[in-house]
């Protein structure tokens, strides 16, 4: 269930669009508001918010300044502009933006329905329902996914889909509660695991580094040397002398 971002610097119109949108039927999870483009680009980067509708004449920055804002930094977003303007030269700047819809003001509740359900279906499939917590609840249950999931492919980019926000607002807080990057933590629990895998089993390498999240042999050796300051071969023969 994705979340929707709107931003008019009307509040009496913000009050109006949302109270069309039936979230129940488009499986809206929360629906966020902005008045100004300062706001909005807060909002979306501190919450994955893939869904935007966006007034494109504001004061302090304009929707079409927000959408190239976002197609600048790579965010995941289908974007719907409202108007009151029939004007080709927006329409014109829409389309180079990857504008997903333009919808002209006063905005009724059926063509923002259908533009809003249109845009749906080009984000991706959400199966679960997010969970608000706090950052301490959030990174306790991050840390707990990559212990129990850390053989799969596993990227910032998927984690923060997963948990609903933003990459960076998500590197942010992981950095600060566990005091080291994600990609670092990612690591050190696949060599952890690698070397209960060295020292417990007669697992091949191969097979091993494919346990732990890699398909490039040669890619876990050189993390494993880095962590351990040996290969993982030498490992397993040190480790086994010992309960010799």
């Amino acid at each position: 269930m994705p979340s929707l971002l709107i931003v008019d610097d009307e509040e009496l119109e913000l009050e109006i669009i949302q109270s069309m949108i039936n979230r129940e039927k488009l499986r809206i999870f929360n629906i966020y508001t902005a008045r100004n483009i300062a706001c909005a680009k807060k909002i979306l980067t501190q919450y994955y918010t893939p869904l935007i509708l966006c007034d494109i004449e504001m004061p302090g920055g304009s929707g079409l300044e927000l959408a190239e804002w976002i197609r600048s930094r790579n965010l995941e977003a289908e974007i719907i502009f409202l108007t009151g303007y029939a004007w080709f030269s927006y329409a014109r700047s829409a389309l180079k933006l990857g504008v997903r819809d333009y919808l002209l003001k006063p905005v009724e509740r059926e063509p923002l329905m259908e533009a809003l359900e249109k845009a749906m279906k080009h984000l991706p499939d959400y199966d679960d329902e997010p969970v608000q917590m706090n950052s301490d609840q959030l990174i306790k249950r991050i840390t707990e996914y990559i212990h129990d999931n850390c053989e799969k492919e596993i990227s910032r980019k998927t984690i923060s889909k997963m948990f609903y926000i933003h990459p960076d607002y998500f590197s942010h807080i992981f950095k600060e509660q566990t005091g080291c990057s994600f990609i670092d933590y990612l690591i050190r629990v696949r060599m952890e695991k690698a070397r209960k895998l060295l020292c417990s089993t007669d697992q091949s390498l191969v097979n091993i580094a494919l346990a732990v999240g890699y398909s490039n042999t040669a890619h876990f050796g050189k993390h494993f040397k880095r962590e351990t300051g040996v290969t993982p071969g030498t490992y397993r023969k040190k480790t086994r002398k010992k309960d010799e």
